[in-house]
């Protein structure tokens, strides 16, 4: 069983990453209609050009590491994977089954617009869509569990009009799947061992997962505090950077931050998923917050505008007293991804009122390049460079050479990685203004106002 179920999955094997992006990758072997793998009803012959074929509002729902869950957990588990998507998009998405959805292949869905998944006009699906958000958190929201294996699926949404099922020719059909392949950068790299580190990274990504849906998430409020004009005042924080982290239970797993589960999840691709649920509990969080001012920080894979800000982006433009409180930090990583999208994102945020940080500047990432482009309102200086201060003068000098060369980037820059007094003394030598970490005095206003917590200290 298990020999047939590997021979199914022979079109969807992870691809050589060195191939032509203009080669469908994914594509059986024989093409689309050969073995089980083609699930779509295509005619033996394609249908001769001018047909005429009416089409409609599609959108495609493509499981981007579907290869990867059946060389790690088996085939069987894969094919589950699919039909779990499948019974999902049927119960939430779907009015008609035969009408509405279509499965082009294991790792590839058609749904066309039906009562269930409305889609109005042609502007609907132009730019960032809330309707593809609302797949994205309703699809890839719960892990896919069969007897006692569990994962995550990592889905890639957009749209692509369509005849209705039935009516497309094989070449239509070999062209939406080509359509539906990811772009490279969201692509995992491959070496050896990863079968290991992919099992591993995903069983933290799934305790993250079960304790945002058990609500033992919590907030800790780390503030960027103005440089002291006298030795013990400090100036009112610029804002407040929400840290996650997962509160245990009785006989659970020890308690994970967000600086050991965050790069597991950028490995798996599924970072974005989690960098939607935090933006919504920081929006929440700020409209209980008086006049406090809140930042929350994400990976550069998230930094692009589509459909996960969808409904972010409306909602910052319908309320720019919220946006003006809202600080977004984009994480330094070791390569950003598309430049022209980082800076299209960072633009939109700031039209919308909110101010844009980059993170962990000067240390090993490149984000120099996003600061030039980018045009952010804060900076924050990687640790590192209060920790060299801490060795010898070439390291203050350093400090202080950072802090002139930030100023030509940002308005405001940040000395992160404050872990005692000394610290801040050599921090205000160079010429810092603003100063985070959690060497940060307890005396020290933290608050603009009382921020809301919840029971046992979430927020």
């Amino acid at each position: 069983m298990v020999a047939r179920l590997r021979a199914g999955f022979d079109g969807i094997r992870r691809p050589n990453l060195a191939a032509p992006r203009h080669a469908p990758p994914f594509a059986p072997r024989g093409g689309p209609r050969e073995g089980p793998v083609a699930q779509f009803p295509v005619p033996s012959a394609p249908l001769p050009s001018g047909t005429g074929a009416p089409v409609r509002a599609c959108a495609f729902v493509f499981i981007a590491n579907l290869p990867q869950l059946m060389e790690v957990y088996g085939a069987e588990f894969a094919l589950h994977a699919s039909i779990e998507i499948k019974y999902r998009l049927l119960t939430s998405f779907v009015s008609v089954a035969d009408a509405d959805l279509a499965m082009l292949r294991h790792d590839c869905f058609l749904l066309w617009s039906n009562p269930a998944f409305p889609v109005e006009d042609a502007q609907a699906r132009q730019g960032a869509s809330a309707r593809l958000e609302s797949l994205l958190t309703g699809l890839g929201g719960m892990p896919v569990q069969l007897r006692d294996t569990r994962a995550l699926v990592q889905l890639h949404v957009g749209w692509s009009d369509a005849p209705s099922p039935g009516r497309m020719s094989q070449a239509e059909v070999e062209l939406r799947l080509w359509a539906a392949q990811p772009a490279p950068d969201f692509q995992l790299a491959q070496t050896e061992g990863w079968q290991r580190l992919y099992r591993e990274d995903m069983d933290i990504a799934l305790q993250v997962s079960d304790a945002l849906h058990a609500r033992r998430l919590a907030i800790e409020w780390h503030p960027v505090v103005g440089a002291p004009a006298q030795a013990a005042a400090f100036a009112a924080p610029l804002y407040h950077e929400a840290r996650f982290h997962t509160e245990g239970e009785p006989h659970a797993a020890a308690a994970l931050r967000s600086e050991l589960f965050m790069p597991c999840l950028q490995r798996l691709g599924l970072v974005r998923t989690f960098d939607h649920l935090a933006a919504g509990r920081v929006v929440r969080q700020l409209r209980l917050g008086g006049t406090v001012r809140l930042g929350l920080s994400i990976s550069a894979q998230s930094a692009r505008r589509d459909h996960w800000w969808a409904s972010l982006m409306v909602l910052l433009r319908r309320e720019p007293e919220l946006a003006a409180r809202l600080v977004i930090e984009i994480a330094g990583e070791p390569t950003l991804p598309d430049l022209e999208s980082v800076r299209d994102f960072c633009l939109q945020l700031q039209l919308c009122g909110c101010r844009v940080a980059i993170k962990h500047f000067g240390g090993d990432s490149g984000n120099l390049a996003a600061a030039k482009v980018c045009r952010p309102d804060i900076i924050k200086l990687d640790p590192v460079f209060i920790r060299r201060a801490r060795e010898d003068r070439f390291g203050r000098e350093l400090l202080e050479e950072m802090l002139a060369l930030c100023g030509s980037f940002a308005p405001s820059i940040v000395v992160d990685g404050i872990e005692r007094e000394e610290d801040i003394r050599m921090a205000l030598d160079a010429g810092a203004e603003w100063l985070q970490g959690c060497g940060i005095p307890a005396g020290a206003p933290l608050h603009e106002g009382t921020l809301a917590r919840g029971p046992g200290g979430r927020a």
